[in-house]
């Protein structure tokens, strides 16, 4: 009863937060549907849509703008997906894509975004004064851009609430422009314009610049953090927005191509003004449609850069990241401004279309790709209320991937080179986020689709490689065997760390303590995997910690262990070897020498007994030991009698051969007794197979004036192939 009273208090003080969040912050109509209308309905409508009817005709026309709002709708469709199943906070698509991917893909596509919306004030306020000029052609351009960018930046700067409710009286003056354009004058007195002359330029170059004209759909997502219910106010005020905008262009469009010919629509960018009833009703949209549109950016460009640095995604963060005592990011707002006036002197309208198609493009075709991963790896807390096919965000990639090549694939190139400079540049920075986020996931999905495959393929020896398991009743002990283990697994290798402590109390410290003895062999990216037991007695645990593990995928197919200078704890070994038999496990036993150890680490003796068992696994340990060394490999050979040692070295040569053994490798044949010339020949490693018996095994030590690598087969290895 505690437990639900305790989960209705907590309901109820949600609510409450969220009934006052309401009260305070933006609605749907202000805060979304009429800044992403009012930027959809801007520029390209009123200054850019009757040439492009005149360069590509009516049904190119139609085309490019159904294949805009094709990539348009599939991102709003997936970022509204993503918004039913993420609470998403400022930043608006750079949120989405940071809580999926991550803040180094956020930031990666968050900068760029953020480059592209400063430049879209610009690409605003620079159309704003083309058209000023058209009517006033002895004012200067740049000079009229920068008043319009000093006024639109002070209003921003006073308060966001100000300058989204402007934006009613410009949408009153946009529909009443629209109607002074339909009731205007038809000076077309021949057939529609259908087929275009494309002198000014191919379709993919037209529909470059056009495609600015759906960019909007992200100036409602990145209101996010002022709008009172964020979730449902995007997704209806921008689906809205859309559609409304996709009927309003496919209509002009039709009324251009009907009203006007194809010279006036190629040579009079101001065309629109002919064909209308009341001139001033359609200079007063446009003008109020264009400012509203540099407004609107200008107010939400500062949040996607306030929302990058609080996540410390860029440099001086803290300075970038505060705000007004209103709320207001106002030191992003300055810098914003600035960016956006260094532009307005620098391009022209054309120019930034295409740069910003290309911009807006990357951010599209990442939020398809975020909801396209989410899907796909079929993790649960990928459960949106609002549900689709997988189809359409794959369009959505596709789609803007698809364009970006055709429109320009030289830029294409520089924009994915500089997304990756980024990604591992905020890599290096080892960002820290509080939520998850989906990358594990679809590591986790290639992992399983690999592991299915790889598990319905029969095992061949061709196939093996070092993948050891150690059992270790102390962190510390590791540390003397950590560079061993590393030359038998590098590069490609894998290591499973086995231990086991008696209190549950201090795992949390071992884990710590494994931790670090094992971070020498992550810094080379050797793949580990920890197992820690809880367990008084680790001899008890360990056939049966091997036994899962051999079961596992990826299992390992080497057990390395450690024989010690301690006659009890060797004795232990022994007993241990013998209750393992039965275990399909290959073992290799290191007895390190107590006043040499590895030596120099530059001679490696391997000692083949021939048509042993041993002898593929120990080839294999030597060439990983000696590669990763850089030691000398020598293989030695005893035979009984001295007659057969020149037949033996030749067989040993072609060996070399067969096995593909380093150039360098030696060879030296001995008659006569082993121990002997295990003895006499120095080295800094001797590899030998398994000895029949544990009294051999300890002659062996005691008689070696360096350390031994015993190995045993299991049978699953073959050197020769």
């Amino acid at each position: 009863m505690g437990f639900i009273k305790r989960r209705k208090r907590n309901f109820m003080i949600n609510k409450t937060e969220n009934m006052q969040e309401k009260k305070s912050g933006l609605k749907t109509f202000e805060g979304v549907y009429t800044p992403t209308l009012l930027t959809i309905l801007g520029v390209i409508l009123y200054l850019r849509m009757g040439w492009i009817v005149g360069n590509v005709g009516l049904t190119g026309t139609i085309i490019i703008i159904l294949l805009a709002h094709v990539i348009t709708l599939s991102t709003a469709l997936s970022m509204s997906s993503m918004l039913t199943n993420i609470k998403i906070g400022a930043g608006g698509a750079y949120a989405i894509i940071t809580r999926s991917l991550g803040h180094e893909m956020g930031g990666a596509i968050g900068i760029p975004l953020y480059i592209s919306q400063t430049f879209s004030i610009a690409f605003y306020i620079t159309g704003f004064s083309e058209l000023w000029v058209s009517f006033f052609p002895s004012h200067s351009q740049v000079f009229v851009g920068v008043i319009t960018w000093a006024l639109l930046s002070a209003i921003s700067l006073k308060s966001t609430k100000l300058a989204f409710r402007i934006q009613y009286v410009i949408l009153v003056a946009v529909m009443l422009s629209l109607i002074s354009f339909l009731l205007g004058t038809n000076l077309n007195n021949g057939s529609l314009v259908l087929k275009g002359t494309f002198s000014n330029g191919n379709f993919w170059s037209t529909f470059a610049i056009f495609f600015p004209a759906v960019t909007g759909i992200l100036t409602g997502a990145t209101m996010s953090g002022e709008l009172a219910n964020p979730r449902k106010s995007i997704i209806k005020g921008t689906l809205g927005a859309v559609f409304t905008g996709l009927v309003v262009y496919l209509f002009v469009a039709y009324w251009f191509a009907h009203q006007a010919t194809q010279e006036m629509l190629l040579t009079d960018p101001s065309v629109i003004f002919k064909l209308s009833k009341i001139k001033i009703l359609v200079i007063a949209g446009v003008m109020g449609a264009v400012l509203s549109s540099a407004l609107s950016t200008l107010v939400s460009a500062p949040r996607t850069l306030a929302a990058l640095a609080e996540d410390r995604v860029i440099p001086f963060s803290g300075y970038l990241a505060k705000q007004s005592e209103k709320g207001e990011p106002f030191n992003a707002i300055i810098l914003s401004s600035v960016i956006s006036v260094i532009v307005i002197v620098a391009g022209s309208l054309d120019s930034l279309a295409e740069l910003l198609t290309m911009f807006f493009l990357t951010t599209y075709g990442m939020i398809n790709l975020v909801v396209f991963l989410e899907q796909i790896t079929g993790v649960i807390s990928y459960r949106p209320s609002m549900k689709m096919t997988i189809f359409v965000p794959i369009t959505g990639t596709l789609g803007c991937l698809s364009v970006m090549l055709l429109i320009n694939p030289i830029f294409t190139v520089f924009t994915f080179s500089t997304i990756i400079i980024l990604y591992i540049y905020l890599k290096k920075k080892n960002l820290t986020s509080p939520w998850g986020d989906v990358r594990g996931g679809i590591f986790i999905s290639i992992a399983e689709w690999a592991a299915q495959k790889a598990s319905s393929i029969p095992y061949h020896p061709r196939l093996w490689k070092p993948s050891v398991v150690i059992p270790i009743e102390n962190p510390h002990d590791f540390k003397r065997l950590s560079g061993i283990v590393h030359d038998l697994v590098f590069p490609s290798g894998r290591a499973y760390y086995l231990s086991s402590t008696e209190d549950e109390k201090v795992e949390y410290l071992n884990q710590k303590e494994i931790g670090e003895v094992l971070a020498p062999l992550r810094e080379d990216n050797i793949f580990i995997q920890e197992t820690l037991i809880t367990s008084a007695k680790f001899e008890s645990v360990l056939f049966p910690a091997l036994q899962c593990m051999k079961s596992s995928f990826l299992a390992p197919n080497i057990a390395l262990f450690t024989i010690s200078e301690e006659g009890e704890k060797r004795d232990k070994l022994f007993r241990l070897i013998d209750s393992m038999k039965g275990l399909k496990l290959s073992h290799c036993y290191l007895w390190l020498h107590p006043k040499q150890g590895l030596g120099l680490e530059r001679k490696i003796n391997l000692w083949l007994r021939d048509k042993s068992p041993n002898n593929d696994l120990a080839v294999l340990c030597a060439l990983q030991l000696s590669r990763n060394m850089g030691a000398e490999l020598t293989l030695c050979r005893v035979v009984k009698v001295d007659e057969e040692k020149k037949e033996t070295a030749k067989k040993l040569l072609l060996f070399i051969e067969d096995a593909r053994l380093p150039a360098n490798t030696k060879i030296r044949v001995f008659s006569g007794d082993f121990i002997k010339h295990l003895k006499e020949i120095n080295s800094d490693l001797s590899i030998i197979g398994m000895p029949p018996d544990s009294e051999l095994l300890t002659k062996f030590i005691k008689e070696s004036p360096s350390s031994i690598l015993f190995v045993s087969s299991s049978g699953f290895e073959d050197a020769l192939l």
